[in-house]
């Protein structure tokens, strides 16, 4: 009787299912683990393909493999969700109610925020395809695969254009150019948003060169860096995996009373079968007893495979310098002291506002670009602005010792104050509370001596 018929056994008359059925859903009846070779295939190609159409399918990889860039990059791109477009300083009516309509109902527009941050932070670029139809304003924003895009001017396609004539104004957006379901789309369908582009040498899938038209990626410098991580790590799961960490010695003793040597050799095989048999029929929970003559001994790893500790926790390091995500934002806090930390926290805010303001400033043209289909007139100051939230934001807590110690020390009036609490003004706060004394708190000193002048005046 074999597994399949102990398998139907236990399936009553209502839900017998034929073995055939039950069986070709699954080739074996229990799941196994993964060896080696299902660990090391994804990272295999990875590590050894340098035949990538585009340096964007690499990105790609690296964010899939590698979690320290995929969680600095989650940690930035979520930013955006956190935003607000402020209605108030639209011109009129029309356009507030316009722009809140596509915000609040027509886009996802948290999504498009997100993934807008991500995309400058993997690709250097962020494209999409407006859907839009005039008196109904846009409509969708597509987000296209950044590695399936090619950027031509206004040049005959095809052509050629190395260094001495690049490709330096971006006239049309082609999709899957010279494959299958090619498409072409003019700049003013494309909402394009690029990060530190007015000097940057690009070279495309079909070998033509560009400048100040595609955006720089911030994976650029950590390529080979990612490589040679996994190509070291890999390199010590298999060693270690391949060296015996374990072995048995069995002592003279166990054949000093044999005087015929191929009796002692038989005795040796036969304790080695014994011993072995034992081990296999062992628990996990189980330890084995065995004779005084043989003895098992465990080999230290640490003398015999060298120690890459440093060299991963180096390149962590860089992903967390190129990215400007502090490494304590993830919980590594190894050898970070308080002023280093706030240094790093300091750059790091200003490197995400950086791509706030980016993504705030396409977001702009993409309410200007839907209140022209609505045949709205406008200029650009007439559009609502986008607003983020601050990286850095005080607690509750900070913001009432902030509040008052300006009132404390005279800098700032009442209703100033309470203008951070988000609190009603008070009909009389308009003023400044006067300063302290300069001796104000002071203590007395131990057996100090108070002028007669000085106690007429307290």
């Amino acid at each position: 009787m074999d597994w399949r018929s102990l398998f139907r056994r236990n399936i009553t008359a209502e839900q017998e299912v034929p073995v055939e059925q039950i069986y070709t859903k699954s080739k074996v009846p229990f799941a196994v683990a993964a060896g080696l070779s299902d660990i090391f295939k994804d990272t295999e190609g990875f590590r050894q393909d340098s035949n990538y159409d585009t340096d964007f399918d690499l990105y790609d990889a690296m964010l899939i493999y590698d979690p320290e860039l995929n969680g600095a990059v989650r940690n930035i791109s979520l930013t955006a969700n956190k935003y607000e477009v402020d209605y108030k300083k639209a011109k009129n009516s029309k356009i507030r109610s316009a722009i809140r309509e596509l915000v609040e109902e027509t886009l996802d527009f948290d999504d498009v925020l997100i993934n807008s941050m991500r995309n400058l932070m993997v690709y250097g670029n962020d494209i999409n395809k407006l859907v839009g139809r005039g008196g109904e304003g846009i409509l969708a924003v597509q987000s296209l695969p950044i590695s399936q895009i090619t950027i031509t001017d206004t040049r005959s396609i095809p052509f050629s254009a190395g260094k001495d004539n690049p490709i330096m104004s971006a006239e049309s957006y082609i999709f899957r150019e010279q494959k299958i379901d090619t498409q072409i789309f003019p700049a003013s369908e494309i909402l394009h948003l690029r990060i530190d582009y007015r000097s940057y040498w690009f070279e495309d899938a079909l070998g033509r060169w560009s400048y100040g038209v595609w955006g720089a990626s911030r994976f650029s410098s950590l390529k080979q860096a990612i490589r040679a991580k996994y190509n070291s790590m890999n390199n010590r799961i298999a060693l270690e995996d391949s060296m015996t960490k374990q072995y048995i010695t069995i002592d003279e003793k166990a054949v000093e009373h044999v005087t015929d040597p191929v009796e002692q050799r038989e005795r040796l095989e036969f304790i080695m079968k014994k011993v072995g048999a034992l081990l296999d029929n062992l628990r996990a929970d189980q330890v084995p007893i065995l004779p005084h003559y043989v003895q098992m001994h465990h080999v230290d790893l640490k003398n015999t495979i060298p120690d890459n500790a440093g060299f991963l926790d180096s390149v962590n390091a860089d992903i967390s310098s190129v990215l400007h995500v502090p490494r304590v934002s993830m919980g590594q806090e190894r050898g970070s002291t308080f002023a280093a930390t706030f240094n790093a926290n300091q750059w790091s805010v200003q490197a995400i506002r950086r791509l706030q303001d980016i993504v705030a400033q396409g977001i702009r043209t993409l309410f200007s670009k839907h209140l022209n289909l609505l045949g709205i007139e406008h200029k650009r100051s007439d559009i609502p602005p986008l607003q983020f939230g601050a990286v850095d934001e005080e607690t509750p807590y900070q913001q009432m010792q902030r509040a008052n110690l300006g009132y404390s020390s005279g800098i700032l009036t009442l209703n100033q104050s309470l203008d951070i609490l988000n609190y009603p003004n008070d009909p009389e706060g308009d003023e400044r509370k006067e300063g302290p004394s300069p001796n104000m708190g002071e203590q007395p000193r131990e057996n100090e001596v108070i002028d007669d002048e000085d106690k007429d005046e307290i």
